[in-house]
């Protein structure tokens, strides 16, 4: 018996328990090193520093993605073969006129049905697989960083492109690919509702696709989601004006462009980021037709770029940077398409042989139509612009200033469950002509102010330039040879920049569509870049008090979806209010009366907190949703030792000087091997918050990066433990009292994100 109870001692005794334990690392020295680039660390433009990091970050993930992706099938590379030899076989013909790719909504109602048709014809061809439109969507994922980068980025995407348009050729032979002018839907306060996020174009733009033409798609990398106006931000005037301002490939390329506004590649990254879901991650994006809209608008934008470099006397054919980054970006190496090269990529002959795009849609007091049914041309500043129109709800939360038609607007939601068949419904038309009619007098009033405000002069002679500009097909410049600078507008409405239509109360007076515009000159298009600054007529809906959707994340690890392989930990987010967010209007009264001077949340009224709220800034900032009671933080975990991301968002009360809110980040399970990853926040402004890890009781800044392993507690040390789901990392730090009290335990929190 004794020596039983010795023997079961020593079992007892020999017994560890093993807890998980989170500690502190450091990120890598080459992720580090991109943070610290001195190009994304100057005050001269506008760097929202968000951007940067999740470029950095990108960067990093492509070459992890390097150890899990497979090499490019020998059906797919002959297929894509194939499709390269179709236009060896076109650029030798001799055309009348080329194939035009024109702005998505500028399609014919047959022309969009018909591109839809051949995409989902694609998609259900499974003879290369997986099937032929995810083939090229894993094509581009795996050829990864040698195409991202670096300066064969335009070049490779060109070519993508034309061997994608041929691939919808081989399924409706009358197809052209159009492009995604996002410019059109940035002025909306809300570019997610769009008309074209609705059943009749791209479908859902918030979650899974559950609608349109491509409802309930399954992808390599899951469901097809999308996750609109979470981050990221649409193409401006702004954006483009600056990257036409300079003149070398280099100066716009990876990996030498200077800050932000003229690095094309991160600007374009910045839509990606918008869309959200599987386009964020650059190597998911090809799964989602969106991409290959965006990227065509890219190849538009370049196309002009060279243009405005001809100009300036410099040879776009030769212009490949002698500094381009990455050695597969070199200009003798191969593109990874067939046997191009990537100064291959700089060829006039795309766009002389191949195709050639139509304008993107502008109108003029002359011409207030943009030649669609579903954009419009505003007024809302004095300059017209065609923005695009916006699917309406009619909730009582949502109150309208517009003086849009009821029967539209009772339309619109309609076209969000996918009721009609026809854009506009025979027995709204009626309606849209006395709109129409009321327009054109109201437009006609309007020309008259403006005759007054900006010359008669100056506003028939650019008229005449419009009507006898031509498309991009070869034709000639438009007249007095304008230079192109000019075309990206000057400053006379600089004024509007901080306040344009998203933060603008103005009504706008209701447009209705007409008929198609006149073809334009590519540049005169983009001309008067400053009048983006214009309010659409369903822009003025109040914003909602609620906050956007959430996010539905991939749950991609490795190349594999399953929720089930991730855990969750707690962070904490500290933020401190912005100087944009210093006005409420809640005022004190004083004997009976009201202070409108005074506000009774603005912090720098208070002597104790004044000094905690004094902001200089060395460069403009760009904040978004800033005019709400609550503010988001984003905040995302990726992977540094595994291929994964997870995004979340924090909702703070913007009224207070100082919040706080607890989020729940997944990363990967540290069940089978040690999990190391790097947690970031973001404000609203762009700003990247601080991290600070647990030390002892006290909190230290840190890299925030992390691992998390299971260790055997030696006994000094507390077990930090994590959440095998969302419930149980809840569980975790919150206790409840036996009178059902919830109570904080602040032991759990090992990190926090302090956003100040």
């Amino acid at each position: 018996m004794a020596g039983l109870l010795w023997r079961c001692f020593l079992l007892v005794a020999c017994i560890c328990v093993v807890y998980p334990e989170i500690i502190e690392i450091r990120v890598s020295r080459k992720l580090e090193d991109c943070f610290e680039q001195r190009r994304f660390n100057t005050n001269q433009t506008d760097p929202r520093y968000d951007n940067i990091h999740g470029y950095c970050i990108q960067q990093f993930r492509w070459h992890l993605n390097k150890h899990y992706r497979e090499n490019i099938t020998t059906e797919t590379s002959n297929w894509i073969d194939e499709l390269l030899r179709i236009s060896n076989r076109n650029a030798r013909k001799k055309r009348q006129s080329l194939p035009v790719r024109k702005e998505y909504r500028r399609l014919t109602d047959q022309e969009r049905a018909d591109y839809h048709r051949a995409i989902n014809m694609l998609k259900r061809d499974t003879s290369v697989r997986p099937n032929r439109f995810d083939a090229l969507g894993l094509l581009h994922q795996r050829r990864g960083d040698d195409v991202h980068h670096g300066a064969g980025f335009l070049g490779f995407h060109r070519v993508l492109l034309v061997v994608y348009e041929n691939a919808l050729r081989q399924k409706v032979p009358t197809v052209n690919l159009p492009y995604w002018d996002s410019r059109l839907d940035q002025p909306l306060r809300d570019p997610t509702r769009s008309i074209i996020w609705s059943p009749q174009f791209l479908g859902t733009m918030r979650g899974r696709v559950t609608n349109g033409p491509f409802a309930f798609w399954q992808t390599p990398a899951g469901p097809l989601v999308r996750n609109g106006g979470q981050e990221g931000e649409l193409f401006t005037y702004n954006h483009i004006r600056a990257v036409m301002t300079r003149s070398r490939l280099e100066e716009i390329s990876e990996p030498h462009a200077p800050p932000p506004p003229f690095d094309f590649e991160i600007r374009h990254g910045d839509v990606h980021q918008m869309v959200g879901g599987i386009m964020a991650p650059a190597e998911t994006a090809g799964y989602d037709p969106v991409f290959f809209l965006h990227h065509c608008f890219v190849d538009y934008l370049w196309e002009v770029f060279r243009r405005s470099q001809k100009e300036k006397g410099v040879d776009p054919t030769t212009d490949y940077p002698r500094r381009y980054g990455p050695s597969a970006h070199a200009p003798k190496e191969q593109m990874g398409l067939g046997r191009l090269l990537n100064e291959h990529g700089l060829s006039d002959m795309f766009t002389s042989r191949l195709y050639t795009y139509g304008p993107s849609p502008t109108c003029s007091f002359r011409r207030p139509t943009c030649g669609s049914n579903y954009l419009t041309c505003e007024f809302g500043f004095g300059r017209p612009q065609c923005v695009t129109l916006e699917m309406l709800s009619t909730t009582p939360t949502q109150t309208r200033r517009s003086n849009v038609p009821l029967q539209w607007q009772q339309f619109v939601p309609q076209l969000q469950r996918g009721v009609p068949r026809s854009p506009v419904p025979n027995q709204f038309r009626s309606a849209i002509a006395r709109a129409r009619a009321q327009r054109q007098n109201n437009a006609g009033q309007n020309r008259q102010q403006n005759v007054n405000q900006f010359g008669a002069q100056r506003r028939f002679a650019r008229t005449k330039r419009q009507a006898d500009g031509h498309a991009i097909d070869g034709g000639r410049l438009t007249q007095m040879g304008q230079n192109i600078l000019t075309q990206f507008g000057g400053n006379q409405l600089s004024a509007f920049i901080r306040n344009k239509t998203k933060n603008s109360n103005q009504a706008s007076a209701t447009q209705e569509v007409q008929a198609a515009a006149p073809q334009t000159d590519i540049f005169q298009v983009m001309k008067d870049g400053d009048s983006e600054l214009v309010v659409s007529p369903v822009t003025n809906i109040c914003p909602s008090s609620s906050p956007q959707r959430v996010i539905q994340n991939l749950f991609q690890l490795n190349g594999i979806s399953d929720s089930r392989v991730w855990v969750y930990i707690p962070v904490r987010v500290i933020y401190k209010r912005q100087p944009e967010q210093m006005k409420f209007e809640a005022f004190p009264v004083e004997a009976g009366t009201m202070k409108a001077s005074k506000d009774i949340y603005d912090p720098t009224r208070y002597t104790e907190l004044a000094s905690h709220f004094t902001y200089e800034f060395n460069h403009p900032r760009t904040c978004r949703d800033m005019d709400g009671i609550y503010t988001k933080i984003m905040v995302h975990s990726d992977g540094l030792n595994y291929h994964g991301t997870y995004r979340e968002f924090a909702l703070v009360d913007a009224r207070q000087p100082f919040a706080t809110s607890v989020v729940y980040i997944a990363i990967k399970s540290p069940e089978k091997w040690k999990t190391e990853a790097l947690l970031s926040g973001y404000d609203p402004c762009g700003n990247v918050c601080k991290p600070y890890c647990r030390n002892g009781k006290h909190f230290a800044p840190c890299h925030g990066a992390l691992r998390l392993t299971d260790e055997t507690n030696k006994g000094s040390r507390t077990p930090i433990n994590y959440g095998m789901d969302y419930g149980e990392a809840t569980k975790m730090v919150w206790d409840v009292s036996i009178d059902g009290i919830p109570v904080f335990n602040d032991d759990k929190i090992f990190m926090q994100l302090v956003c100040n």
